[in-house]
């Protein structure tokens, strides 16, 4: 007869804990999206560099998309070994509410980006008229 083996909770224990699998295994979309603020939320703070990354010219956005897929790959990783979880469903259940407020201020930004196209392109469009 075989025995499930229960997972010690180590979560919140540093860098040098072993993270379970079914949390290190899965890719985190609120720590891609929404980067240094999940971070903070996740006592994470390794994220906060995509904030001066932003900023360097030519290179920034790719830099920043970057760091976002890696902070997805490793961000369940890293919420794991710096913040205390009750257990590993607890956790994910953290996870989920992180990756539901990233889509929606994704989403936002989508429409927000497509809005100010149309405005602008209308008021382009209106300045150009003849007299």
């Amino acid at each position: 007869m075989a025995e499930e083996m229960m997972i010690e909770n180590t979560s919140g224990r540093g860098k040098d804990v072993v993270v379970p699998d079914e949390v290190a295994k899965k890719f985190n979309w609120g720590a891609f999206f929404l980067s240094w603020i999940w971070g903070l939320g996740n006592a994470t703070y390794l994220p906060l560099i995509i904030l001066a990354v932003a900023f360097i010219p030519f290179i920034g956005g790719l830099g920043c998309l970057g760091l976002a897929i890696w902070f997805g790959i490793k961000g369940n990783e890293w919420a794991w070994q710096n913040k205390q979880f009750p257990s590993v469903e607890a956790f994910h259940e953290y996870q989920k509410k992180w990756a539901i407020a990233g889509i929606i201020v994704a989403c936002l930004g989508i429409v927000w980006m497509i809005v100010s196209v149309l405005l602008f392109g209308a008021l382009l469009f209106a300045g150009s008229g003849t007299n």
